[in-house]
């Protein structure tokens, strides 16, 4: 054997050997984006697999003025159906007003609309400080079943469209970390 054969074997094994472990190196996980029902699941939402057309509505704010998806189209909304009489609504309401203080604004608002409700009822649960944010008072109960909100409270979190991308029923703490990226995800998509 010359030494010129072994040394082009030694090189050819090596070269396979470094070829090896740079594809064994592009196979290792890399850590990207969460997928969307993933990260909803850390946020306590149900993701839904496709985005679904939300109902048409229009209510008044506390101040009677009419609002409806118009008023909201381009932002994504954390939309909440609650009731000032709910204790669980009672609860999680705070941790709402701290989501819309953070986020809040051109492209992210958490909107409110209080079922089956009064207006007095309401302002006497504010204790009279202005909302951070439209409460809409859907008073005989009709936006809430055109959405599928049985009982309260139910939160939908709809996409820039004014698509529900997911939602959840019952109470939770709003302003958590997993739910600002959820938000943040989805203001990012356009």
């Amino acid at each position: 054997m010359s030494a010129v054969w072994l040394l082009n074997a030694r090189s050819a094994t090596h070269g396979r050997l470094l070829a090896a472990a740079a594809l064994l190196a592009l196979a290792q996980p890399v850590p990207a984006a969460l997928p969307e029902a993933e990260r909803a699941g850390r946020a306590g939402m149900e993701a839904y697999p496709v985005a679904l057309r939300a109902p048409s509505w229009h209510l008044a704010t506390l101040d009677g003025v009419s609002r409806g998806p118009e008023d909201y189209h381009g932002r994504v909304v954390l939309l909440n159906f609650w009731a000032s009489w709910c204790p669980p609504c009672r609860d999680e309401f705070p941790s709402l007003e701290r989501l819309q203080r953070k986020l809040g604004g051109r492209d992210f608002t958490v909107l409110a609309v209080s079922v089956s409700d009064s207006t007095q009822g309401v302002a006497r649960f504010l204790g009279g400080r202005p909302p951070v944010f439209d409460i809409l008072m859907d008073d005989d109960g009709k936006v809430a079943a055109a959405f599928r909100a049985r009982g309260v409270p139910v939160t939908y979190l709809l996409d820039r469209q004014g698509r529900l991308v997911a939602g959840k029923t019952g109470p939770q703490q709003w302003d958590g970390p997993e739910m600002e990226a959820l938000i943040r995800q989805a203001i990012g998509r356009h």
